[in-house]
């Protein structure tokens, strides 16, 4: 009876195992995605109304080299967007999270967009500069309990915002923070606020200052992330090692202040942080070099993005390595096509020196733009987190499981060729 109790289990587990891993299991298929990824990047728009100084496409350092006027235009059809919600949906991804190289909020539509991926169920992010949310605006996205709003701000005191911020000034730093008060006032829990400063060597010295913005707002969580150069523009704004070492001190002093939520607001992902400016390669931007390949890249399993011409990224620095566009295809389509797939096999391989990988990033001399600032590293510590939970008898499972698949899709794939 004890064996029988045994065995009846371990087969509840592996159907559990079957439901909430198939993700995994197209991990161990080499090449192919079972479902949709769970979490989907949408650039609705290239278009912003902002000009912050170490931005990729708008900072005024760039010179020649800024958006051309005609790409900025781009926007993503709306009836597009509906068809693309609809498709994740029947998908199976779970996550929409709305940024990019545009302001989300400058798309003629966004409201219609965020009310139709909440009504889907989707959990919903957008990433904001929060200027053009008025109250009116604010009151909507309570009413409509989207899930977070990051809010791209990079300074903590008014001087330092309008530095960061050309075309802005300070007014627009006292507008931001207003509303992000009042937002905070009147919602019950949703949206939570994440604040998200972008460090260089024109604000690092005032990271305090951000945290306490986060603070004096009711805002819930902050995050700071290194910058990301563009070579012979923005790479003048690298920390130099007596700035990092400075930077260094006070993240320690912030850590002891605010670690582990104290003072009601979280420091998110700010190890990594600390991570990344302790690197020896940060002086050249090349921040992850010491953690890229030590775990596997999951991103061509776990993540896509859509930019705003319709062309699909499989992770969110290969926009040099288009593998798709939905304005001309399907996305389902697109997801299992040829290019997706040797997305997934050469970043599963992750070998160095292979000229694959000076496609990813904004460096085009870079051979491992991986190295320059992974973004994804986040969805890859999640998925990596779901392999090291398993057992024997699960990973031999979904093993198993993963075997059978490939085999009856390989078979499939190969009546449809005759056809």
């Amino acid at each position: 009876m004890k064996n029988i109790f045994y065995n009846c289990t371990n087969v509840f587990r592996i159907k559990r195992l079957f439901g909430n891993y198939i993700d995994t299991i197209s991990v161990f298929d080499g090449l192919y995605a079972y479902r949709g990824p769970g979490f989907a990047q949408i650039d609705l728009t290239n278009n912003c109304n902002n000009d912050c100084i170490g931005c990729w496409c708008n900072s005024p350092l760039l010179e020649e080299k800024k958006i051309d006027p005609e790409i900025k235009k781009q926007s993503l059809p709306f009836k597009r967007v509906i068809k693309l919600i609809d498709e994740l949906y029947k998908m199976g991804a779970s996550h929409i999270y709305y940024a990019g190289g545009g302001e989300p909020f400058m798309h003629p539509q966004i409201m219609d967009i965020l009310r139709y991926t909440k009504k889907k169920g989707f959990t919903c992010y957008v990433n904001t500069n929060f200027t053009l949310v008025d109250e009116k605006a604010v009151k909507e996205l309570v009413g409509l309990k989207i899930d977070h709003l990051t809010v791209s701000v990079w300074a903590g005191t008014p001087q330092v915002y309008s530095t960061t911020h050309p075309s802005k000034n300070e007014d627009t730093f006292y507008k931001i923070k207003e509303m992000l008060k009042l937002l905070n006032t009147i919602k019950h829990k949703y949206p939570i606020i994440k604040l998200y400063n972008v460090i260089f060597n024109m604000n690092y010295h005032s990271i305090e200052t951000m945290v306490e913005f986060a603070a004096q707002t009711g805002s819930e969580t902050v995050e700071f992330t290194v910058i990301d150069t563009i070579p012979g523009k923005t790479d003048k704004l690298l920390l130099n090692d007596k700035e990092a070492r400075s930077l260094l001190d006070d993240c320690g002093r912030l850590k002891e202040k605010y670690g582990d939520f104290k003072n009601n607001v979280q420091l998110l992902g700010f190890e990594q942080f600390m991570r990344r400016i302790s690197n020896i390669d940060a002086v050249s931007a090349e921040y992850d070099s010491n953690i890229i390949g030590k775990i596997p890249c999951y991103a061509g399993w776990a993540f896509v993005r859509i930019l705003a011409d319709g062309n699909v990224n499989s992770c969110l620095k290969s926009h040099r390595f288009p593998v798709g566009n939905i304005l001309g295809q399907d996305f389902r389509k697109i997801w299992n096509g040829s290019l997706q797939r040797r997305f997934r096999e050469k970043t599963a391989e992750f070998k160095q020196g292979d000229s694959f990988f000076s496609l990813i990033g904004n460096d085009p001399d870079s051979n491992m733009g991986c190295y320059k600032s992974c973004d994804n590293i986040g969805h890859n510590m999640n998925m990596h987190g779901k392999f090291t939970s398993l057992n024997k008898l699960e990973r031999n499972a979904l093993k198993g499981i993963a075997n059978i698949m490939k085999t009856i899709r390989k078979i499939k794939e190969a009546a449809n060729g005759r056809n």
